[in-house]
């Protein structure tokens, strides 16, 4: 990850009742990439629509969210959903961020 997402990421976390350190610590892992990824999917967008609003093919979505839950040890794409879906505030905050 970047040196600049992950200082918004500790300010973010600092900040936000949700930020809770062992996400923080869980995100910090990820490329901007993959966090992108992640935030589709608290969106609940489908592979398809994940891979057509960032430009990639259907089959790069699914290797990233592969990664993403290898990196967080969840155990598999559905869990990575749920996961996701769950974090969905932190995350939104977090992509506000990202765009600044």
């Amino acid at each position: 990850m970047s040196l600049i997402i992950s200082q918004k990421l500790l300010a973010l976390g600092a900040q936000h009742p949700a930020g809770k350190p062992e996400l923080i610590q869980s995100l910090a892992m990820l490329t901007k990439q993959e966090i992108i990824v992640l935030i589709h999917l608290a969106d609940d967008l489908t592979a398809a629509e994940i891979a057509k609003a960032m430009r990639i093919k259907p089959k790069s979505v699914a290797n990233y969210k592969d990664r993403i839950a290898d990196k967080l040890y969840l155990g598999g794409c559905r869990a990575l959903r749920r996961f996701a879906i769950q974090q969905q505030e932190f995350l939104h905050l977090l992509k506000k961020e990202m765009i600044k």
